[in-house]
């Protein structure tokens, strides 16, 4: 039995692969199912929060468990988008409603013309939920 390290085993020594430069610098180039559709990720908070926080309560030694598996599944439904060339971002801010004011602020530095992103809230009478995707494409 050859050994896995012996080029031998497999036909020869393995080739590098070099691919050739696309010279592609926006997701224009990669065609529209490549872009950054904010309406369509909208739609997939606004489905996603609905169906994860509708009969929730506010459980502060849940709450961290709960944002988590709601970004993943974030995660999972906007790659499937096809945004491969975009970098994703996503933050869960969840929360006790107990008559206090909050304001959720966030900045980042990008091209408009090829980075995006989409927010989305949800409250009920104990808890509210914040939703941020944030996309910034990469060559």
């Amino acid at each position: 039995m050859a050994a896995l390290d012996d080029p031998s085993s497999y036909g020869g020594p393995l080739k590098e692969i070099v691919y050739e430069n696309t010279y592609i610098t926006g997701p224009n180039g990669y065609g529209p199912r490549a872009q950054f559709r904010v309406a369509d990720v909208q739609a997939i908070l606004r489905a996603v929060l609905r169906e994860r926080m509708e009969k929730q309560q506010y459980d502060p030694v849940k709450a961290a468990h709960i944002s988590k598996h709601i970004a993943e599944d974030l995660r999972e439904k906007v790659k499937a988008l096809g945004c491969e060339r975009h970098k994703l971002v996503i933050q869960v801010t969840l929360g006790q409603k107990a008559g206090q004011a909050t304001r959720i602020a966030s900045r980042c530095l990008w091209d408009t013309s090829t980075d995006g992103f989409a927010s989305e809230h949800y409250e009920n009478e104990t808890m509210y939920c914040v939703c941020q995707v944030f996309a910034v494409y990469f060559e």
